[in-house]
């Protein structure tokens, strides 16, 4: 006789192709360890999943689908012949660390159900980013039970054993979890469908069973009918029901949430029942808890919400000490907690330590933040970060430079992955740059509790990265000392400009003579110089037309200002929103930061502008192209900006060599070459019908009516016309004579 396996591992699957082999590879280390069988029941596959089931089990059968997962669930367990048993799913890992597993099914204990952790991502990454391995809630569930109990699955959906104790509990026997997210929005819509389909249907037949409630909140998300399952589910525990001492606490956080949600009125009124029924109970220490600190510091109700911030850390404590007592674990069955993950803790104790710092507690918020692990937060919480230090800098006497320092060494801590890294060190750089905007100063200095800018707790970080180098520039008063430090920088996109801008005012030479740098960066500074004041457009104009530049690099920095400055004028003067230039600029931030009020922009301006250009233009085009390229025939091969340049300076040169006519053609060829320059081409034409025809001396005037009268006795048509026009006394005056045409459509 074929002796009994000491263990029996149970599935059911459907279309599970895309996770059952991995699923089914987890279990082979456990099988091999110890006596077992596999027996896995098909519902209805159509993809691949057969095949795979079919490599690895002992058994596979079908089994009709009926709507009913407990019926099939028993139906694989009805063919087992193990001592213990095991259920899986399909979307299941076991953990490769099986040890006390197989010491607990080997053993003699006498208990008859073991709980094991469940770890459940809510990732599509799952360990595959550091942005993102812990992104996952921790669980207690019981997977494991002795045959000879008659265990039976009860339930058409969510099916469960009924359990009573004794249970062990498996704190290191770990199931990974992967099936609440879903790549595919239309999937996870399917099995939402599927299951409110049979919830609706058990909840016709037992319209007061919280537990059919619960799922139907659980599944119903987006239900037209959730808010009035929340409804009757809380008053049927508010009246003491069947189970409400199990199902309650799951179904409190969940109403509590949705009231948060949607701004309900009876927020108030659940949280505190939920508070007072089940103080005990991990769903409301925890999950309950979060909610509630979300909502009180949303409406910075600090000491509240540092009532609910602690609470919460006193869940998680009690959770990750595994010495649960069972009552609680077993109650766990029916929810799994939601916020028990690292993400949302550090999230919490990021919100925890403003709350802090807001209600005056700085140490407190300070010693916080020194806890956290920041070298696994996300983007967002790198800025929130960010911020609170900068107000603790700013509002309060504590020496925030050696929390900032570690905050900063671990974000950029070279094991972590690149990507995380830069995302990190990105979300860092976004936020200390706006500490040092003029904007954000005044801001400051205008606050009740103001001490210090906050940009100054950056010096801190003079030797590591660009902020602290900026910062450093800002304190400093010796040009010699900004000199140096500018000599430093690494990352000419991450320095704040307003440091630069501080060296620039105090006389610092740029670019510095020792530090050449590319033509982007002079670009990209040129450009980020265009912000408030547009300090960019001041250095342009204040260039005498004949400047004598000392080397190449100083040619092009001047360049790029001029550039920087003509792409920040509004050259429609008011009529359009947004001037039209299109030049491209790598460097140009993607997102704007308060700025204060630019110059306005001027005819005059504008035209000084475009002199000081083609003057830049006209000594810096012979450097970088030979002679052959800088010629209308081919002209088109210059870079867009480089092409415009050149016909502005042919147009400018012609006009002052007084031939208005050849001014007029080289800009019509040069917004044909230039389509993107359409609105400065348009400010140059009514610039010249404004200003140059009314200048024109009185004999062009006198012969321009000569020639308009003798015009004006022929036909359009007769031949004479032609040789009139064709003549050089018109071409003298033909830009007086003739209207100049609309630019053409783009």
């Amino acid at each position: 006789m074929k002796t009994a396996p000491l263990l029996s591992i149970g599935m059911i699957f459907k279309n599970e192709e895309r996770c059952l082999e991995r699923c089914l590879k987890s279990l082979e280390p456990l099988r091999k360890a110890i006596p077992c069988e596999l027996v896995m029941a098909d519902t209805g596959a159509t993809d691949g999943s057969r095949k795979i089931a079919e490599r690895y089990a002992n058994e596979v059968f079908d089994f009709t689908w009926i709507d009913d997962f407990a019926a099939a669930r028993n139906a694989v367990m009805d063919r087992c012949h193990g001592k213990w048993y095991l259920s899986i799913d399909c979307d299941e890992w076991l953990d490769a660390d099986i040890s006390e597993l197989v010491v607990f099914l080997k053993g003699n204990k006498k208990v008859d159900f073991a709980f094991l952790m469940i770890r459940d991502y809510s990732s599509a990454e799952l360990e595959k980013s550091e942005l993102y391995s812990d992104y996952y809630s921790d669980f207690y569930t019981v997977r494991v039970g002795r045959m000879s109990t008659g265990m039976r699955y009860h339930g058409m959906i969510h099916e469960t054993w009924y359990v009573q104790e004794p249970v062990e509990q498996l704190t290191h026997t770990i199931l990974h979890h992967d099936g609440y997210f879903f790549a595919d929005p239309q999937a996870k819509k399917r099995k939402q469908q599927r299951n409110m389909k049979l919830l609706r249907q058990k909840l016709k037949e037992d319209p007061d069973d919280l537990r059919t409630l619960l799922q139907c909140i659980e599944s119903g998300s987006e239900d037209a009918d959730l808010i009035q399952y929340i409804r009757t589910a809380v008053q049927l525990v508010q009246k003491e029901s069947d189970w409400w001492q199990i199902y309650g606490p799951s179904i409190l956080c969940h109403a509590v949430k949705e009231a948060y949600k949607r701004e309900m009125p009876e927020f108030g009124e659940w949280l505190q029942y939920a508070e007072q029924q089940f103080s005990d109970s991990l769903i409301i220490k925890i999950d309950l808890n979060f909610i509630a600190f979300l909502a009180a510091h949303d409406k910075q109700e600090w000491e509240k919400a540092i009532h609910y911030g602690e609470d919460y850390r006193k869940g998680l404590w009690a959770l990750r000490s595994n010495r649960l007592p069972k009552k609680i674990l077993l109650a766990l069955r029916v929810r799994r907690l939601r916020s028990s993950n690292a993400f949302s803790e550090r999230s919490l104790l990021m919100g925890l330590a403003n709350a802090y710092f807001q209600s005056g507690q700085g140490k407190k918020a300070l010693k916080l933040i020194t806890e956290l692990d920041s070298g696994k937060l996300v983007p967002g919480q790198v800025r929130n970060m960010v911020v609170i230090l900068c107000q603790l800098h700013m509002q309060t006497p504590l020496n925030t430079a050696p929390t900032l320092t570690a905050f900063y060494e671990q974000i950029s801590q070279e094991k972590a992955d690149k990507a995380a890294k830069q995302a990190r060190l990105a979300a860092f750089d976004q936020i200390a740059a706006v500490s040092f905007t003029e904007n954000h100063r005044e801001e400051e200095r205008t606050h009740d509790g103001y001490r210090r800018p906050a940009y100054t707790a950056f010096a801190a970080l003079a030797e590591k990265c660009e902020a602290g180098r900026g910062a450093a520039m800002m304190m400093a008063i010796e040009p010699a000392e900004m000199q140096e430090w500018l000599l430093q920088v690494e990352d000419w996109q991450a320095l704040p400009i307003e440091a630069l801008e501080h060296a620039l005012a105090a006389g610092v030479v740029f670019p510095l003579p020792e530090k050449p740098l590319p033509m982007e960066v002079l670009d990209g500074l040129a450009a980020r110089l265009t912000h408030g004041e547009n300090t960019a457009r001041k250095m342009a104009l204040a260039l005498p037309e004949d400047t004598a530049f000392e080397s190449p690099q100083a040619l092009f920095w001047a360049q790029a200002l001029a550039m920087a400055a003509l792409r920040s004028f509004d050259w429609t003067l008011g009529k359009n929103k947004a001037p039209a230039s299109k030049f491209y600029c790598p460097e140009t931030p993607k997102e704007n930061t308060a700025q204060t009020e630019k110059p306005a922009d001027t005819p005059e301006t504008g035209l000084t502008l475009l002199r000081r250009f083609a003057a830049l233009e006209a000594a810096a085009l012979p450097l970088l192209y030979t002679p052959q390229l800088l010629c209308e025939e081919n002209a088109a091969l210059l870079p867009p900006m480089h092409r415009w340049g050149l016909y502005c300076t042919w147009a400018l040169n012609a006009l002052d060599a007084g031939n208005p006519q050849e001014y007029l053609a080289l800009l019509h060829k040069g917004l044909k070459a230039c389509p993107g320059e359409k609105d400065m081409v348009q400010f140059l034409l009514d610039r010249f019908l404004e200003d140059a025809r009314p200048k024109a001396s009185p004999e062009l005037l006198a012969l321009a009516e000569k020639i308009r009268v003798i015009l004006s006795a022929y036909n359009p048509d007769d031949p004479a016309v032609k040789a009139i026009r064709e003549s050089d006394a018109y071409k003298q005056v033909a830009w007086l004579i003739e209207e100049t045409p609309a630019l053409p459509a783009q």
